[in-house]
């Protein structure tokens, strides 16, 4: 994953296939339950905020079909470890942000991406109400 060409598919600079193609093999598998995401970082002394907007686009453009579900993995475990990315968990939107990137970067214990689940996601970072339900 490369934090510049993220930034630009924000800035509706490229398209969802630009940003597919460069997160395709951002994965590596180190051992049999482990693996790490190669990041390209930025080298930029300001940051980039991330908003409701964004995250709507990429829950939209899995919707639309245009990211795979791995790529929202990649982008959100990306944005979490990332020094340029930032969002305000302190107010009401910020924490939903919060929320919903790392529930997406965490699915195993949380939630797995579905159709259904990013549907919820997208009413819940609306909404402020989370109806999403724990693996049983």
């Amino acid at each position: 994953m490369t934090e510049s060409i993220l930034k630009e598919y924000f800035e509706n600079k490229i398209s969802p296939e630009i940003l597919s193609a460069d997160l395709n093999g951002s994965i590596k598998k180190l051992t049999y339950d482990t693996s790490e995401i190669s990041v390209i970082r930025m080298e930029s002394d300001i940051e980039f905020e991330i908003k409701q907007s964004h995250l709507n686009k990429i829950i939209n453009d899995a919707l639309n079909g245009n990211l795979t579900f791995d790529n929202l993995k990649i982008i959100a475990s990306g944005l979490i470890f990332s020094e340029y990315f930032i969002w305000d968990s302190d107010t009401k939107i910020g924490n939903r942000i919060a929320t919903i990137i790392t529930e997406l970067d965490n699915t195993k214990i949380n939630f797995p991406i579905s159709t259904e689940n990013l549907k919820l996601w997208k009413d819940y970072l609306a909404s402020g109400v989370h109806k999403l339900k724990r693996h049983e």
